[in-house]
């Protein structure tokens, strides 16, 4: 082979690398590019997905609303945290209703009801005395401050502000109130957390007055009651929790009925 002929071959090598390394670069690109399709179509479904699932919390939230509102018995839901399962706009939910009278209000309750939660909840007789007494500190820091009445609580949260730990604080929430503007826990719809920090109760003394509870309202469906549930000045906690895919969106709203046929009901939360 002559040196113009081996040329010529050299450089058909060289070109056909350079169509292989063409060739192997742009489908990198292509499949970046198509990876990056598939990332957005993925992102944005997710995103229509909550979307849709905090419009679905939205609406179940006012649907509760009304049947607290809903003076027949058959129609009434229950209101002591018990969970439901329902399905709105063909998406399943999960709905929660708590009766705020049933929680421990920490403007109102008194020191020894405060240290048994902490202690129901886990903490030490140590520590419990001592965030009982920084609750009261503040209570009556409030009171000298602005006067008797006065909130020294707007919202549970403002607890991890006296130093109780997140931890704790995430055991106790469901036990805990600002709602009402006295210190007494209606027994009939306490949740568990609550009830555990009631004088002499344990945890078999509370399952065994929640089986009585449920046992009573099974009773009572032969004899509903024609007065709704919501009556004025009373405030529940509603929880609603979609799931559309992988989306999963929770809303919880504090509502208070107030009597007044104009403006029946207004929220003190909604996030």
């Amino acid at each position: 082979m002559t040196a113009e002929g081996t040329e010529r071959r050299n450089d058909r090598g060289l070109a056909l690398v350079s169509v292989l390394w063409g060739v192997s670069i742009l489908s990198l690109m292509a499949a970046a590019m198509l990876t990056a399709a598939v990332s957005t179509a993925y992102v944005d479904r997710n995103r229509w997905n909550a979307t849709r699932g905090g419009a679905v919390d939205d609406a179940v939230v006012n649907l509760a609303v009304l049947e607290l509102m809903d003076d027949r018995g058959d129609h009434q839901p229950r209101v002591d945290g018990t969970p439901r399962s329902l399905v709105f706009a063909s998406v399943p939910v999960r709905l929660w209703i708590q009766d705020e009278s049933g929680k421990i209000n920490i403007n109102f309750a008194d020191r020894g009801l405060l240290t048994r939660l902490f202690e129901s909840q886990g903490a030490s007789a140590r520590e419990a005395d001592d965030l009982a007494d920084r609750i009261l500190d503040r209570r009556n820091s409030v009171s000298e401050r602005r006067g008797p009445g006065a909130l020294a609580f707007r919202n549970t949260d403002e607890l991890a502000a006296i130093g109780v730990p997140p931890d704790l604080l995430a055991r106790i929430r469901p036990a805990i109130t600002v709602y009402g503007r006295d210190g007494t826990v209606n027994m009939d719809v306490a949740p568990a957390e609550t009830l555990l920090a009631l004088p002499d109760m344990d945890r078999q003394s509370v399952a065994d007055l929640i089986k009585r509870r449920n046992e009573a309202r099974m009773a009572s469906t032969a004899a509903p009651s024609s007065s709704p549930v919501g009556g004025a000045g009373s405030t529940f906690t509603i929880v609603v929790e979609a799931h559309i895919g992988t989306a999963r969106v929770v809303r919880e709203a504090a509502v208070q009925f107030t009597g007044d046929r104009q403006r029946p009901y207004w929220f003190l939360s909604w996030k």
